[in-house]
């Protein structure tokens, strides 16, 4: 792993393994390097996700899990900022994030993009979308 550079690290309420795998399979570029799971150390976790090490668009993320009451609350005050180059796969991953989570806003036009959109997936992350307008 590259030091001095920030990483993305999500939290989960126990969902952190499926979370991955809806990502690893939705974005382009994706896959998992490696699960590590809580062990007995942890009786109220075992077998949920220590640590999730995969990437989303060649970026480095972090996952873990944690119980129902220790997750701390979710928020589309941070989100995580994409800008496609491909309409098609916007549109993929756009309908993939927004099935059964909620659309914040769009997709639309909003200044040099085409589209632009802000969704809050199923598992509670918030994802900026955007694609920008091509040069004519």
């Amino acid at each position: 792993m590259e030091q001095d550079r920030p990483i993305t690290f999500f939290s989960f309420p126990g969902t952190a393994e499926e979370a991955v795998n809806f990502y690893i399979e939705t974005f382009p570029n994706s896959h998992l390097n490696q699960f590590t799971y809580y062990g007995h150390d942890a009786p109220d976790l075992i077998g949920k996700v220590l640590n999730a090490d995969f990437t989303i668009l060649g970026q480095p993320f972090y996952a873990l899990d944690f119980t129902e009451d220790q997750i701390p609350p979710s928020s589309w005050q941070s989100s995580r900022y994409v800008e496609f180059s491909d309409i098609k796969e916007f549109d993929q991953v756009f309908n993939a994030l927004a099935e059964k989570g909620e659309v914040l806003m769009g997709p639309e036009a909003v200044m040099q993009f085409d589209k632009a959109t802000w969704v809050t997936d199923h598992y509670g992350i918030t994802w900026q979308l955007v694609h920008r307008k091509s040069a004519q």
